[in-house]
């Protein structure tokens, strides 16, 4: 049950249909290329900036596990992302989500709760004509 290292042409489209049961769609370019899967079980991701700053996102699991299955296999890939973004040199690894149980399992590994007044706000580049104030 070690996570392997996420390669997009084994794992993308697995990791797509997970994400497209949440109502998530998602193209192979949006994830980064550092993540890690445990095949048939769950799957995250390592988002690193030119800071001290990583982020960790886009953790999801297959359907059809036990609660408590699901638990053991996301906690397998938050370990090694965790680990990975401490031997990258990252200082901070943050995370955000909805969801009270991902705010419990992010502090069994120690993150801090920092708080919840925040709006996540996305801007698509690629269509941002006439953008601005």
């Amino acid at each position: 049950m070690t996570p392997i290292p996420y390669v997009p042409e084994l794992h993308f489209e697995q990791i797509k249909g997970w994400l497209q049961l949440w109502n998530e769609s998602m193209t192979q370019d949006a994830l980064p290329r550092i993540g890690f899967i445990i095949p048939g079980r769950a799957a995250g991701f390592l988002y690193q900036t030119d800071s001290s700053v990583a982020l960790i996102e886009n953790l999801v699991a297959a359907p059809g596990m036990t609660r408590e299955e699901r638990s053991t296999y996301v906690d397998a890939i938050v370990a090694a992302i965790c680990e990975e973004a401490a031997k990258r040199g990252f200082k901070i690894l943050l995370g955000y989500t909805q969801l009270d149980a991902v705010v419990k399992r992010a502090e069994r590994f120690g993150f801090k709760y920092i708080g919840s007044n925040f709006h996540l706000v996305a801007l698509p580049l690629d269509a941002a004509e006439g953008t601005g104030t």
